[in-house]
């Protein structure tokens, strides 16, 4: 055999594991994942007698195994979560006009200490390896499938073709996903697909934050704070504002921070737009967090009328909120038909 020969049979064995999804291997009853080199070239063709090498364009989605991974927030996490919120969310604590007396960071937390760490198991799937952008949302408007409304509706400055879509909500997002044959992902999907098999992973790219590395925001200034402390608490007040320290004013192409990828090639889901997942997002009493989940391709269904969980953090939001396995805090506010400058989303698809 000769020497051509082996590295075209070596080449063939490593796209077919990669198209069959052969990924997965199991230890000590968990599942691990298999490294398949990316291929970034197509074959050489001729013209003219010399070899001409084209670049293969970047795969749309990334493939991720089945497997078991720990989602969740330990008890170290939730603590940091809970002082950062008391820190940037000062007056989200207090008495409302009505008389309510509200405790925003404390019930955050407790939604956390309902989220602590466990094993799951997901079937494979494939999910985008970017946010999807507002040059794909208009080929669905184009193709007749999407609404017009999500282009015309929010803000026209974040309207740029290759920036990600936002002002879309959640049931437009789904619709687009359909159209391109996949659906939202899951949370228990997007947490996997962020933070790859490693349990002391809270980043995509591991344990240490590092703001350069993402599209983040900043706390709303103090002397705005100092406006709006006694009046009407609406969460929606206190997001955050933009910071310019990470590269970007507002948002950013998707995939303009390569270096944040997670292990199995996603980029973005640390902050630039927070995301949509699948889930319904209940708080009460009764049902908290992880609350009542199986451990097996989780998800938490709804009514049309319940919040929809948001993970990821984004361009105009402190840095601590883009952290891989914490929820946002403000989700009690993402109703599935309403609109936000600072939510997109990706899709993802079921491999079975």
């Amino acid at each position: 055999m000769t020497v051509g020969q082996d590295r075209a049979m070596r080449r063939t064995a490593m796209i077919g594991l990669a198209v069959l999804g052969a990924g997965t291997s199991w230890a000590g009853g968990r599942a691990s994942r298999i490294e398949v080199p990316p291929i970034e070239r197509t074959p050489p063709s001729h013209h003219g007698g010399r070899v001409v090498r084209v670049a293969k364009p970047p795969a749309r989605e990334v493939f991720v195994p089945a497997g078991v991974f720990e989602m969740g927030v330990d008890e170290e996490t939730a603590g940091y979560a809970l002082q950062q919120c008391q820190l940037l969310f000062p007056s989200l604590t207090g008495t409302t006009a009505s008389g309510q007396q509200i405790d925003f960071c404390a019930d955050y937390h407790t939604e956390l200490t309902h989220m602590a760490p466990r094993e799951v198991f997901v079937d494979a799937f494939a999910i985008d390896r970017d946010e999807v952008s507002v040059a794909s949302y208009r080929s669905c408007v184009a193709a007749g499938e999407c609404g017009l409304d999500a282009l015309v509706a929010g803000d026209e400055r974040y309207i740029h073709g290759d920036w990600p879509m936002v002002n879309v909500t959640w049931e437009e997002a789904g619709t687009f996903c359909r159209w391109r044959g996949g659906r939202l992902p899951t949370e228990a999907e997007w947490e996997r697909a962020a933070r790859g098999d490693s349990a002391t992973a809270t980043w995509p790219w591991g344990e240490l934050e590092q703001p350069k590395d993402f599209n983040h925001g900043q706390p709303r200034a103090l002397v705005l704070r100092d406006l709006q402390q006694g009046r009407a608490m609406s969460p929606t007040k206190f997001f955050g504002d933009p910071d310019d320290s990470d590269g970007a004013m507002l948002l950013a192409p998707p995939g303009s921070y390569p270096w944040g990828e997670s292990p199995f090639g996603t980029r973005d889901q640390a902050g630039n737009v927070a995301e949509w997942t699948a889930d319904a997002f209940v708080f009460d009493d009764r049902k908290k967090g992880y609350d009542d989940l199986p451990t097996v391709n989780p998800r938490r269904d709804g009514t049309m009328l319940q919040p929809r969980v948001v993970r990821g953090g984004s361009w105009r939001q402190p840095t601590f909120l883009a952290k891989s396995n914490l929820r946002d805090p403000f989700n009690g506010e993402y109703a599935p038909q309403m609109r936000f400058s600072h939510i997109g989303f990706r899709c993802a698809r079921s491999l079975r």
